[in-house]
């Protein structure tokens, strides 16, 4: 507990600006200045998503390294909450928990990033949608694999 205040403290207030930011600017481009290029003609349509796309992308990524802190820290409490229960120990359940964050990230980030890509080629969009499915695989994979002990014992008895 201690610590997640201590993280929350320490990258908490920079990630939150860095991420709104970002929301801020994929609202704008989304919503506003790219269906109006788009009314234009195709180039202007394709260099302001262009632009916003590396806006967003800058901002994310200065972000991302205290996000990831954040995550972290935040997936003890679920790990002591819920999976610890299950007879897991406790450095099982931090994994679990941290991954299964994990993989609901990428969704929400690939969900963000999806309007961009499209607006490029619609091949984009399934090519970076095929990396997060194999990105989710081994994530999931690694969970399995400690939970895969705990599946035996429980269809023994």
């Amino acid at each position: 507990m201690n610590s997640f205040k201590e993280c929350l403290r320490t990258h908490g207030a920079n990630t939150v600006h860095l991420l709104l930011s970002a929301f801020l600017i994929w609202l704008f481009g989304n919503l506003v200045f790219i269906p109006l290029a788009d009314s234009l003609n195709w180039q202007v349509k394709t260099f302001c998503t262009l632009m916003f796309f590396i806006a967003f992308t800058a901002l994310v990524s200065r972000a991302l390294p205290g996000f990831k802190k954040l995550v972290d820290a935040f997936s003890v409490f679920p790990a002591r909450k819920y999976i610890l229960k299950r007879g897991l120990d406790y450095g099982e359940s931090l994994v679990i928990s941290r991954q299964t964050i994990y993989i609901f990230c990428l969704f929400v980030f690939y969900l963000l990033y999806f309007p961009f890509l499209a607006n490029f080629h619609p091949a984009v969009s399934g090519i970076v949608l095929i990396l997060v499915l194999v990105m989710v695989f081994f994530l999931a994979l690694r969970t399995l694999i400690i939970l895969s002990s705990k599946i035996a014992e429980w269809l023994r008895t």
